[in-house]
């Protein structure tokens, strides 16, 4: 009896050695394979290129000039991707058959204002910024002016934050009204400029920018934009037709003095407010022949998608970690593994005590 009670306590001991031993050598094999697919990724996504039709260049502008039918187009507006594009993405598999003459991201399609960010929304955006120009408008959590990601990073990536262009009759303005060159009120000089020195009969005047005028609409839920009430009188005064912005996550429409106002901010982000809590871009139909504008708002549901959450989630907080941290890590593994090694080679050796002793 003696014997076999010392046989089962001997096996026993033998059962949780090779446990201990197989689970070490699980943990390593699943820390060093996240480690390198946190390195594969961050590569990737850092050597991605910009695509040329992304952002507001002058050859991208000028595409969208060349290209465009000018008696009858479609444009589409989205605005606050930020929580990340699979929703984004649904929404433009949607209109891709459509090919609008080009869209507008009306800011925060980023959650954070650093490079690393904006590199992945282009990764991203690839696919898409083949088949139509996107112009982009900066939002708050695009740009900071603490040095991460500054509004003249933003122009050296995407081009001019404030433009604008003509297509036949129409007149698309783009404004900056989030950073400190905004927030001084140039935004509004800039659009008095834009519109009053135009040499066309312009009949259509489009704006675009991220926070919307306070005092609009009681559902607007947005931070107050400095200006507001000049901004007003100045659509009033060259009778804007549209004004789009962002910045509160859901959808309102209103109307101010001949000038419609759309507040789109479905892209993706998480809605807010009472009214309007539904995910959407905005698509706009433009018949100049006809002397037209049709709106259409496309919804679709929140997409989640578990991979394009793990590539933010590693290109955005693993990724820097690991390259701020890099000699750190690389001492931790080597300690980590000697440590493991040392670990195996201690049980063995009392392994082998133990079969002598027995």
């Amino acid at each position: 009896m003696f014997l076999q009670a010392l046989n089962r306590k001997y096996q026993l001991k033998q059962h949780l050695n090779r446990l201990f031993n197989n689970s070490v050598i699980a943990i390593t094999c699943l820390i060093l394979i996240a480690i390198v697919v946190a390195v594969a990724l961050g590569l990737i996504v850092c050597n991605a290129r910009f695509p040329k039709l992304l952002g507001n260049s002058p050859e991208n502008i000028a595409h969208i000039k060349v290209t465009t039918d000018p008696n009858e187009f479609t444009f589409v507006v989205v605005g606050d991707v930020k929580s990340g594009t699979a929703t984004f993405e649904a929404m433009l598999d949607i209109i891709s058959g459509d090919k609008p003459a080009f869209v507008v991201v009306l800011g925060d399609f980023v959650c954070h204002p650093e490079f690393i960010s904006h590199k992945l929304f282009a990764f991203e955006m690839a696919e898409y910024a083949q088949d139509f120009p996107m112009l982009i408008v900066p939002g708050n959590h695009d740009i900071s002016t603490e040095g991460h990601f500054r509004l003249e990073d933003f122009e050296n990536t995407y081009g001019s934050s404030q433009f604008c262009f003509t297509v036949d009759k129409c007149l698309f303005v783009f404004l900056d009204n989030v950073s400190q060159y905004g927030q001084r009120g140039q935004y509004l000089k800039f659009l008095e400029q834009a519109i009053s020195t135009q040499k066309e009969d312009i009949r259509k005047i489009f704006v675009f920018m991220h926070i919307p005028p306070s005092g609009l609409n009681s559902s607007i839920l947005s931070s107050g934009l400095p200006g507001s009430e000049e901004f007003l009188r100045l659509a009033k005064k060259y009778r804007i037709d549209y004004v789009f912005c962002g910045d509160h996550h859901g959808y309102v429409k209103t109307e101010r003095d001949g000038t419609v106002f759309v507040v789109t901010g479905g892209g993706g982000a998480n809605l807010r407010g009472k009214h309007g809590r539904f995910h959407h871009l905005v698509r706009i139909e433009v018949r100049n022949d006809m002397d037209m504008i049709n709106e259409t708002v496309i919804c679709t549901k929140k997409h989640l998608e578990t991979s394009e959450l793990m590539e933010r989630n590693i290109a955005v907080y693993l990724w820097p970690l690991i390259t701020k941290n890099s000699m750190s890590i690389a001492i931790s593994l080597v300690l980590f593994g000697t440590a493991i090694t040392s670990l195996r080679f201690s049980f063995r050796w009392r392994k082998q005590l133990e079969k002598e002793d027995f």
